[in-house]
Formats: structure tokens, C-alpha cells, sequence
């Protein structure tokens, strides 16, 4: 999935580090870029005139045959062209950030986190494993840091969460300490995505129950767990039920946790039973898009998914861009998805379908430092189309990618006097 990193500390998110290094940080990964857009803004500056220097993209990326992965780097400054690719790896592989390094996550059965260098694609500062006691996998899904030296890392096939430290030149020394979930389930709490506000970790549970078959369901109200991180504990919201500390969301099976400054507001989509597994015998559509007032705790329902009778598809990531406008990727079926635009305050989806964007396969959604929204497409010719957010139009030429992008974060790297 796709973890999202808010822009900047002013409207309350705690990103010091981030703010202290001067980035520009989002976060969706993509990885195995090749060819790149010449539109006239790409080379040296964004849309709105952007200074582009120094700007790179860290693509994830997998084969189409999910044999292989790996990450790419990608000069913006330079048009979107190729600059460098890290040692190759799995397909189970998401990319994260501190604003400095990238992080190459190794999910399911891979179980390990992976720095490397930003500038040189050949060093790999370290890879330590996160399996812990676990006995099959402990499925490392998203990495928020607080600092330099503090980072979260939510472990969706495991009851832990872990507090580790990112700098730590061992792998003994990168575990710090864990903090416990199993109240939220009795098997797994699912946690996958995490962002931080006001000193706050929000981590995102998805409550699902696992059948005999292997198939998992949303039988379930999906969570917020909200963490201090000055005292790593869990705080009580009273928001939950049954006892449980977090918040209870009216949407089931959430997939995309992000904030907005504008809004100053959380924001999270939930898929619903996008599975369809007659399991659950009700309305398979139990999701949309949901806000959290980070303060009160108080949630609202922007965006109904609908029901079976009478939808626009399963609802499964998004975008929010300011309180007026945010992007909704829509589910059809596997590998049919539709870009929708929609009003976060209003909750008003747009009957207007963005040409080219419908009935595709749309990867990931991610906004970049060029004031574009990068969407990632698997088809015959995988990479991006760039949507310019100033004028709501497609670039006239996709950023091409050998493999399927997966997600996608930015880093300012200073530039050298030399």
C-alpha cells in the first residue's frame, strides 16, 4: 500500500526532522523508471514555476510476473530521467523516507528494512531483519519517523508495533522497544499505515478475520489506534467500544490514512468488501471516505461508498490536495480503476471522469514536489501520467518505467559546491 507524509509541521503535524533537512517529502512508491517526460515544465521547474533542483523521485517497483522489484531514482530536475537504480529485490517491496535517505521496505516474507544512500545507488547503509519472534512473517508494512533517531514501524502480520532507531549501526541496536496491540483482535490487528500529528502516531487497523481458506474478510469495525509519542503509550480517545482505546470507523477494511494541512484533518478511505467473499452475507459495500479531528477525535463520513445496488466502485485509495479538492481511486475489479475528483468538505464526488483514467490499472497516487499528482499505470507500457494541479490537465507525455510502479516517495538532496 501507500503511506502518506504530510507537507510540512506548521498546521501541527510533528515532522522536525524532515522540517530540520529542508525536504520535500510525499509518500507512494514506484520503482524501475526508464524513459521520462519532455514537457517544457519538467526540466527545471514545476508547474507553478517550482525550482526543481536537487529534486528526485524513489520509485518501488515489481515485475509484472511479481518475480522481482526493486527501487529506482529519478532526477526531476533533469526531465524525470533515469539516474540510478539500487541492487534489485522482491516484489513484496514498498519505499519510505525521512527526508533524507530512502528505505526499502521488505513486506511479506521478506522482513527487513533496507537504507541506502540517496545520492550513490550503489551503497546500502544497512539491511537489518524486523521479523522478530514471529514464526512465519512479520509483514513490516509502513515506517513513520519522529526523528533522527526514532521511527515506527507498523508489522501487519504481528500484534507489535515497533518503536525502532533508524540511525543504529546495528542490527541489535535497531529495535528500541514495541508497544502491543493484540487488544484490537483475536487473531491480528492488521495494522498497516501510520502518519504523525501533534506528537501523536495514528495507526491504522483493519480488524479483518481470516478464513480456513487463507482469504481475509472485513467482518468487522476497522480502528485508529493513537499513540503518545513523547510517552509511547496508547492514549484513550473515547472514541472506541468493547473497551478498546482507539477510534471506531464507520468504514470497514480502510486501505489509505493521510493529512492535510488545510483541512487539518486525518483522512481515511476504506475499501469495504472489495473481496465480494459471500462469507459476509451483507451489502459488500461498507466503506468511503471518513475524516478525524486529530484534537477531538471526532470522526465525520465525507463520502458514502454506496451499496450494491447503487455505487461508483470500491473505494480503495486517495489523495486530499487542499479542502476542496482530493483525488479517489475507484474500484471496479482486479486491474480496473477510475480516477475520480471530489470536494473533502463537501463530499461531493465529481461526475466527471479524468480522460484516460478510467477503466485502467492504477498503482499509486502520489503528489510531487512539480505541483503534479503522480499515478502510477501497469500496462503494456508501465509508468506515470503526471496530472498538473494547477489546471487539472495530464501532461502530454508519461514518465516510463520498465517495471510496474508500486509507490513513490521525494527527497531534496542538497546540492554539492563543488
Amino acid at each position: 500500500m501507500t503511506i502518506r507524509i504530510s507537507q510540512a509541521p506548521s498546521g501541527g503535524v510533528l515532522l522536525p526532522f524532515r522540517q530540520l533537512m529542508r525536504v520535500s517529502v510525499l509518500a507512494t512508491a514506484m520503482i524501475g523508471l526508464s524513459a521520462c517526460s519532455s514537457d517544457s515544465d519538467d526540466s527545471a521547474v514545476g508547474g507553478d514555476n517550482v525550482d526543481l533542483s536537487g529534486q528526485y523521485a524513489y520509485v518501488a517497483t515489481r515485475a509484472a510476473d511479481y518475480g522481482s522489484g526493486r527501487i529506482d531514482r529519478l532526477s526531476l530536475e533533469q526531465g524525470n530521467v533515469v539516474v540510478g537504480s539500487y541492487p534489485g529485490a522482491g516484489s513484496n517491496i514498498d519505499v519510505d523516507t525521512d527526508g533524507v535517505s530512502p528505505y526499502q521496505i521488505g513486506k511479506f516474507m521478506v522482513d527487513s528494512i533496507t537504507r541506502y544512500d540517496a545520492e550513490d545507488t550503489s551503497i546500502v547503509d544497512y539491511q537489518y531483519s524486523v521479523k522478530g519472534d514471529e514464526p512465519i512473517t512479520a509483514n513490516p508494512t509502513d515506517l513513520v519517523f519522529s526523528g533522527p533517531n526514532r521511527a515506527y514501524l507498523t508489522r501487519r502480520s504481528s500484534n507489535s508495533l515497533w518503536i525502532v532507531d533508524p540511525a543504529a549501526e546495528t542490527e541489535e541496536d535497531f529495535k528500541l522497544e514495541e508497544i502491543d496491540l493484540s487488544a484490537y483482535d483475536t487473531d491480528l490487528p492488521d495494522m498497516t499505515e501510520a502518519i504523525i500529528v501533534d506528537d501523536k502516531l495514528f495507526v491504522l487497523l483493519e480488524r479483518l478475520q481470516r478464513l480456513e481458506s487463507g482469504s481475509q474478510i472485513p467482518d468487522k469495525s476497522a480502528y485508529v489506534a493513537v499513540i503518545n509519542t513523547i510517552t509511547n503509550t496508547e492514549i484513550d480517545t473515547g472514541m472506541g467500544s468493547d473497551g478498546l482505546l482507539g477510534i471506531e470507523l464507520d468504514v470497514t477494511n480502510p486501505s489509505a490514512l493521510q493529512y492535510n494541512e488545510e483541512t487539518g484533518l486525518i483522512h481515511v478511505v476504506g475499501r469495504g468488501n472489495y473481496f465480494e467473499n459471500e462469507a459476509i452475507t451483507e451489502d459488500f459495500h461498507s466503506g468511503g471516505v471518513q475524516s478525524i479531528d486529530p484534537g477531538s477525535y471526532e470522526t465525520t463520513l465525507i463520502l458514502d461508498d454506496g451499496s450494491d445496488a447503487e455505487n461508483e466502485g470500491y473505494f480503495v485509495d486517495l489523495e486530499i490536495i487542499n479542502a476542496e479538492l482530493g483525488y479517489l481511486l475507484t474500484y471496479a475489479e482486479f486491474t480496473v480503476t477510475t480516477l475520480r475528483t471530489f470536494n473533502p468538505t463537501s463530499g461531493e464526488l465529481s461526475a466527471d471522469i479524468i480522460p484516460g483514467l478510467d477503466g485502467v490499472d492504477i498503482t499509486t497516487l502520489a503528489q510531487g514536489p512539480d505541483n503534479h499528482l503522480w499515478i502510477g499505470i501497469n500496462d503494456d507500457n508501465p509508468g506515470f501520467y503526471r496530472l498538473d494541479l494547477s489546471t487539472g490537465e495530464l501532461a502530454a507525455e508519461r514518465v516510463a518505467t520498465d517495471l510496474v510502479p508500486i509507490n513513490v516517495v521525494f527527497i531534496d538532496v542538497p546540492q554539492s559546491d563543488s
